[in-house]
């Protein structure tokens, strides 16, 4: 890989440990937060949902060193690099959560397929591509499991 290569897929596979950082910690409020009488089941699938979100991101990040680059380490850095933006407040209804994690992985999805396009076309980089079409793959089984939560389809 070029350093031209490693300079943007660095700041790619960054970008992708501040989203899923961000994505994260809401789904956390959410886990420790949420109440009423589904708060079983929710709990379950929120925890579900964490324990996969930190397994991915630890796998970005080692990826982001496995080209040459550095890892974002600080929730000030996550925040300042994420485009994907908390539910700060209150913990909402169960449907209402469910519609903002939707929300968030659909955006989350959407900027793994822009970097896969972009790995693709500009850079050698072809573990990071692989990487993010894995967790497109897992992210829109997601998707579909929170949509059919919901009775969307």
């Amino acid at each position: 890989m070029t350093k031209k290569e490693q300079k943007l897929s660095v700041e790619l596979l960054n970008r992708l440990v501040a989203n899923t950082s961000v994505l994260l910690m809401q789904t956390l409020h959410y886990h420790w937060n949420i109440t009423g009488p589904e708060f079983n089941d929710y709990h379950k699938l929120l925890d579900d949902q964490y324990n996969m979100l930190f397994q991915d991101l630890d796998v970005v990040a080692e990826r982001v060193r496995a080209v040459g680059g550095f890892a974002l380490g600080s929730m000030k850095e996550m925040i300042k690099h994420a485009d994907l933006k908390e539910d700060t407040g209150a913990c909402p209804k169960p449907k209402q959560i469910i519609t903002n994690l939707l929300k968030q992985y659909e955006r989350h999805m959407s900027q793994i397929r822009e970097g896969i396009i972009l790995l693709e076309e500009e850079t050698s980089d072809f573990g990071s591509k692989k990487m993010l079409e894995d967790f497109l793959e897992k992210y829109e089984k997601t998707a579909w499991m929170f949509r059919s939560l919901l009775g969307k389809q």
